[in-house]
């Protein structure tokens, strides 16, 4: 071993000096995952305004305004036609953002106020060619889950912003586009689309939060007549997802993370609507098998973090659903009469992967115009692993990682 006599370190420098020299820099917060504390409003503001600017096409991009694109700037131009369900978890992320900012700045306010409403006019990108299908309103579509999600993102439109239009479309389309296929089943679940009727989780989950948002806002006005049916609609949804839900808590043959964070919110809402704990177990258990289960991860650093499900537009935006979602039951303190550690196991599962993300992006002056986040949450995308540009769903999974922190970096368990 090596060492340093008191004469030789006080010709180098002062004892002082030595000290500062040797002993690293003090700091606060968790580090854990990054070498300094995150500043969350810092964090969300910069990954949304660039998530905004570089994916929602602001101005006509290569033929397509006022909608999102699967690359940035849409820079694949006509490979654009077939993206309508990411839109709507797009449009989530945006709408968290929206949120954020209304109370403080009335300018932004307003323009992203103007982006929802060109994306409302321009029908969230629905491509369907079938008027039938499409409905009075426009956003129905062959697949019966891409039609719940844009409902669902059009009433996160209307909370936001109070405009009457988003939630009059959003019910219309449940009640005359998505509910009836109900009838085409033998099991009275919902089929993933008209031409292919077999019930499926990736449907029958948003479909069960459709309508349980939709019980939530009858309650509301005073109409428990229709509140009763929109819940008795939502269980039959939902019970499809108990029917492939397995003993670890994830659901079907090959388990997702979009699937599982759906299963937990409709749990919740439907365990909030009725008060049956019969309900919110599900919902838990979902969440536990989320974050848990060797099907749903990979192991890094010894922990957890959800594994790579696929790098196409589909598959892509997965983890930005089950984020969505799982910042709502961290919210919801009314949980913890049930269950008093799943908040916190969420919320640490969830901050692992937004401080991931934040930590590994290059936000250097010179790096951060041409950062991209990847689809696994410690590893951005880069010319070395092959992966050129920007991907929607990866983007979409980030910034709805980082803005969830920000609305739950104030919680405390």
């Amino acid at each position: 071993m090596l060492t340093l006599s008191a004469a030789a370190v006080s010709g180098a420098c002062s004892e002082q000096e030595y000290e500062d020299l040797t002993k690293p820099e003090k700091v606060t917060g968790n580090t854990q995952y990054a070498p300094y504390t995150i500043d969350w409003t810092e964090a969300a503001d910069s990954c949304s305004t660039a998530f905004i600017e570089r994916f929602y096409c602001s101005e006509n991009r290569n033929g397509y305004e006022g909608v999102f694109s699967y690359r940035e700037y849409n820079a694949t131009g006509s490979a654009n036609s077939n993206n309508y369900w990411q839109q709507a978890h797009a449009m989530a992320a945006m709408v968290e953002y929206y949120n954020r900012i209304k109370a403080t700045d009335a300018e932004e306010k307003a323009r992203i106020e103007g982006y929802f409403q060109k994306w409302y006019d321009k029908r969230g990108n629905n491509y369907e060619g079938n008027q039938n299908w499409r409905g009075s309103t426009g956003f129905g579509n062959d697949f019966t889950d891409d039609t719940c999600w844009i409902i669902i993102a059009l009433f996160q439109m209307y909370d936001a912003t109070g405009n009457q239009t988003y939630y009059d479309a959003a019910k219309q389309t449940w009640d005359e586009c998505v509910w009836p296929r109900h009838e085409l089943t033998q099991s009275g679940w919902l089929p993933w689309k008209w031409s292919d009727l077999g019930p499926n989780e990736c449907t029958n989950g948003p479909a069960a939060i459709a309508a349980a948002t939709l019980a939530q806002y009858s309650r509301a006005a005073g109409n428990e007549e229709a509140a009763q049916e929109y819940i008795d609609q939502a269980c039959t949804c939902f019970d499809q997802n108990i029917d492939v839900m397995a003993s670890d808590g994830t659901l079907g043959s090959t388990p997702l993370s979009y699937t599982q964070g759906t299963c937990m919110e409709a749990g919740r809402l439907l365990w909030k609507l009725t008060g049956d704990t019969g309900y919110l177990r599900k919902a838990i258990q979902a969440g536990r098998g989320q974050m848990t289960s060797t099907r749903m991860n990979e192991v890094y650093n010894y922990e957890m973090v959800s594994r790579d499900e696929g790098t196409d537009e589909n598959n892509s935006i997965f983890h930005a659903v089950m984020f969505h979602w799982f910042t709502r039951m961290i919210l919801d303190t009314e949980v913890d009469s049930f269950d008093g550690k799943i908040r916190k196991e969420l919320y640490d599962y969830l901050y692992r992967h937004a401080s991931y993300y934040w930590a590994t992006i290059d936000k250097t002056p010179e790096g951060w115009p041409e950062a991209y986040f990847g689809v696994k949450c410690y590893q951005p995308r880069s010319s070395m692993n092959g992966d050129v540009g920007g991907s929607l769903g990866a983007y979409t999974s980030a910034a709805q990682a980082i803005e969830s922190m920000w609305m739950i970096k104030d919680v405390k368990f």
